[in-house]
């Protein structure tokens, strides 16, 4: 019975050190953008690297697509590709636009007019553009990576 409780004494020490030295590293069972979002702080203004294309709140509170031009701690300048203005917004009003594949039954939102960014599920796939059944109803339109991120 004690060799036991020493055993478990022991077991217990070295998950509380493995869980201790997976803290200070970071690790989280969380994709990093759920631990930026979910960490108390603002997000981190890192992937939004100079020349990238995100989507990125305008006034009206609606995404839309941008190009990054410029970084400065938790702020981040974009131009909006429909009409060439700039505006420079927090990190937290910015979605990357990742490198990542959809498949048939995704919802996402995507570009469809102005560069505006609306609902709706990924009915086709073919190569990487995708056919968008929109929200609203419209006709379903065809929308390249990169103008399409998951809902």
């Amino acid at each position: 019975m004690r060799r036991m409780a020493i055993r478990g004494s022991l077991l217990i020490v070295v998950l509380l050190a493995a869980g201790i030295g997976l803290a200070a590293c970071g690790s989280s069972d969380q994709p990093a953008e759920q631990q930026s979002a979910t960490s108390g702080g603002a997000q981190s203004a890192a992937p939004f690297a100079a020349g990238r294309y995100v989507a990125a709140k305008w006034t009206d509170g609606s995404l839309y697509l941008a190009t990054v031009t410029a970084v400065d701690g938790d702020n981040v300048t974009v131009t909006y590709t429909d009409d060439g203005s700039s505006m420079t917004v927090p990190a937290t009003d910015i979605r990357e636009i990742p490198d990542m594949t959809f498949a048939v039954g995704d919802r996402v939102l995507a570009v469809w007019s102005g560069g505006r960014f609306y609902a709706g599920e990924v009915s086709k796939v073919d190569g990487t553009t995708y056919t968008v059944k929109w929200d609203d109803g419209s006709d379903p339109s065809t929308v390249e990576a990169g103008k399409i991120i998951a809902e």
